[in-house]
């Protein structure tokens, strides 16, 4: 039995369809759950997909009853589920957020610290991390641009993370600096990252997939071939790391 899995959950989000991408999002921590997973990371805005100019118009608070089915689907298979969100934040420009819906029925949520350069005209940066802890691992949560300021994980690091999971939107240009950085996070700070990206796209930017999880020595434990719908995992079974690619 593994003791702890982490899963990136790789979906195609539909740009500004939030309806249709939570029915998305619960098929997929459906499936996570028939496979055991203790946490499940959504790519970068994957509730109305990485659409910027859509934030403001569609930015959602974490408590809207729309998302009750994936609060409800969180507590009922004791997941953590952490999805993508342009977030109210009582301010001019929404966050660029995650929320997550936790295995005890409570409900977090984490603002990007490092916006894009293209993003500070849509978004308003965060001040603060967050992390949390399960089955003996403690997960701080990254979005995207988050990770190119080395200062994010390390002090999640510092502060006693063993798991950096990252939301992601990547296209081809941004994959090619930002999965090695990524997987030289991962052995610089001895811990499991995890990368969420967008399947194939269907919106107004192209995601070239290929979402990962590296171990805390640095290897590439799985990674989707490209853009298809899947589950990318990291399981912890008597003190090693196994990865598995599985599709949804």
């Amino acid at each position: 039995m593994a003791e702890f899995k982490i899963a990136a959950a790789q979906i195609a989000s539909v740009r500004g369809d939030i309806t249709g991408n939570i029915r998305a999002h619960a098929a997929a921590i459906e499936a996570a759950a028939k496979r055991a997973v203790s946490v499940l990371v959504f790519p970068e805005l994957s509730l109305i997909g990485y659409e910027p100019d859509l934030a403001a118009e569609l930015a959602i608070a974490a408590t809207d009853e729309r998302l009750a089915p994936l609060a409800a689907l969180a507590l009922r298979h004791r997941m953590d589920v952490v999805v993508g969100a342009a977030l109210r934040n009582g301010a001019r420009k929404p966050a660029l957020g995650a929320i997550l819906f936790a295995a005890d029925g409570s409900t977090h949520t984490y603002s990007k610290m490092h916006l894009g350069s293209s993003e500070v005209a849509y978004f308003a940066p965060g001040g603060a991390p967050l992390s949390f802890a399960t089955c003996g691992q403690t997960i701080g949560i990254a979005i995207c641009a988050d990770a190119s300021e080395p200062s994010h994980p390390q002090a999640y690091a510092a502060a006693g993370s063993t798991v950096y999971a990252a939301s992601v939107f990547l296209n081809a240009e941004w994959f090619a600096t930002d999965s090695p950085r990524l997987a030289e996070y991962a052995s610089r700070f001895r811990m499991l990252v995890v990368m969420a990206n967008h399947a194939a796209s269907v919106g107004s930017f192209v995601s070239v997939g290929r979402s990962a999880v590296w171990s805390p020595n640095g290897t590439r434990l799985a990674e989707a071939a490209g853009t298809e719908n899947c589950l990318v995992t990291a399981s912890r079974v008597r003190e090693a790391w196994h990865g598995e690619l599985i599709p949804v």
